[in-house]
């Protein structure tokens, strides 16, 4: 059987991480003065940890997600025309409660659009996390309706093609201030509800009654 994998998060030391070996790990930590680090069984509790965050991981909200107390919380989603074969994203930025920014636009990449309106949500979660770096809103909790926003980035599903690969990579340095929060879609979730109708509209789409 093979062995059983470890992170090992670093939250003070000499390079802060998630490291695959306690010899990495402890390169950084040793001899450094006030060092924090801890082991953990999957990479997910390892990010967590390192944001000083409690694991949001991927779980489902009702029809209302609590607004962070301590953050920002970004609403992203993505839509699909048909007859063009083009995607349409959107994010919608809450602080406290209130909106402060939106964004959307329709997709460039035609090969991408093959995977539909998951591309547009691939593309609103990595423009929504660049606004966030770009204006320090962190930390940050992204809430979306389709599960692999979360799963791929995390690295709880497998990305197999280069578009959800692409993805994961882009995202990975971001996580320790980044967390993920599952909401069903078309549901009456304001947030997530805003972002499917700025998406639509960057594509001409009508917003369904």
């Amino acid at each position: 059987m093979a062995p059983k994998v470890k992170y090992y998060a670093v939250r003070a030391g000499r390079q802060p991480g998630v490291y695959l070996s306690w010899e990495k790990c402890k390169e950084q930590v040793e001899r450094f003065p006030g060092a924090e680090y801890k082991a953990f069984p999957s990479e997910q509790e390892a990010r967590a940890y390192l944001s000083g965050r409690p694991p949001v991981g991927v779980k489902t909200a009702g029809t209302a997600a609590t607004p962070s107390a301590d953050g920002y919380d970004i609403y992203v989603d993505g839509t699909f025309r048909k007859e063009d074969n083009r995607y349409g994203w959107a994010f919608v930025v809450y602080r406290g409660g209130e909106i402060i920014f939106t964004d959307c636009g329709a997709g460039e990449n035609d090969a991408a659009a093959v995977i539909h309106n998951v591309a547009g949500e691939l593309s609103a979660t990595m423009r929504a996390v660049k606004w966030a770096h770009d204006n320090g809103a962190k930390p940050l909790t992204i809430h979306h309706d389709y599960v692999g926003i979360a799963a791929w980035a995390l690295g709880d599903w497998k990305a197999n093609n280069k578009f959800t690969q692409a993805y994961a990579a882009y995202i990975r340095p971001y996580l320790p201030w980044v967390a993920f929060n599952k909401v069903p879609g078309h549901a009456g979730v304001a947030g997530n509800e805003m972002a499917d109708k700025l998406a639509r509209e960057a594509l001409g789409k009508k917003t369904p009654q």
